[in-house]
């Protein structure tokens, strides 16, 4: 068994597209994006044929990994080599991999929730509402950037506001020239039948039911645009889980940490 290094090539890619096409709820966006796409590839050769490919991080954690159908009998033994190989020593995988998930969880020394994804009913809603959103210019760039670093800690230091921005994703809601709220609404590359929503409501203006309220716009925009709308957020974010929830979504998945090694 080896494990080549490899950048994002076709073959890549290739097997990318045959594993979404198996996952049984959508990827999460920001974990696309931020986690596995900064990760370190590798395909996985066998007998000197390619049979798969995984991802790991510069933690040494295995953030994505497909074998091809024919080959999903290995799939114990491929983990196995990786953790021999001293290539990982943990992994964080959804429950909507179960294939290279289960086998993770088999031979897991702790597991712990990371993320909880969500999807939506796909029904619309009637709703008036009073906030002012609107999608944000370059104008808005220092002020959202400094947003999120006050508000949730991210020191946006690697083009994602300005990308969002770009792409004409990102939207603001403000009170008296006040930033109340940032949401982000990202019509998928990869999933071509989903968008993936995200918001982010100022500490001063919670509990006033502005994310739910945001959320409900945005899963109509996403709806009006013929696609799914998706979400996410942490185990231990109570009231967001609660807004998500009231603006028609369910948990159709999770991310856990697994340990592959014992401390």
């Amino acid at each position: 068994m080896n494990f080549i290094k490899s950048e994002k090539t076709e073959t890549i890619k290739n097997l990318r597209s045959q594993l979404y096409k198996k996952l049984i709820a959508p990827i999460d966006a920001m974990w696309e994006l931020l986690y596995i796409g900064s990760s370190q590839h590798y395909l996985i050769e066998d007998e000197e044929m390619t049979i798969g490919y995984c991802c790991i991080d510069e933690n040494d954690c295995l953030i994505q990994m497909f074998l091809l159908e024919n080959y999903n009998s290995k799939m114990n033994q491929v983990v196995t080599e990786l953790i021999k190989s001293n290539l990982i020593t943990s992994a964080a995988l959804s429950s909507n991999e179960p294939i290279s998930f289960n086998i993770c969880l088999s031979q897991s020394k702790g597991i712990k929730t990371n993320t909880l994804c969500f999807q939506h009913t796909n029904v619309p809603r009637n709703l008036r509402s009073l906030l002012n959103i609107e999608l944000a210019t370059t104008d808005d760039l220092h002020s959202i950037k400094l947003f999120l670093k006050e508000q949730v800690g991210m020191d946006d230091t690697f083009g994602y506001t300005e990308n969002l921005i770009s792409r004409k994703e990102l939207f603001v809601i403000k009170e008296s020239n006040v930033l109340i709220a940032t949401s982000e609404c990202r019509m998928s590359d990869s999933q071509t039948d989903i968008a993936d929503i995200g918001i982010i409501v100022n500490k001063d203006y919670r509990g006033r039911g502005i994310a739910t309220e945001v959320m409900q716009i945005q899963v109509n925009r996403v709806l009006q645009a013929n696609r799914k709308p998706i979400c996410s957020t942490t185990l231990d974010n109570v009231a967001s889980q609660k807004a998500i929830e009231r603006a028609g979504f369910y948990r159709s998945n999770i991310i856990f940490d697994i340990e592959l090694i014992d401390n």
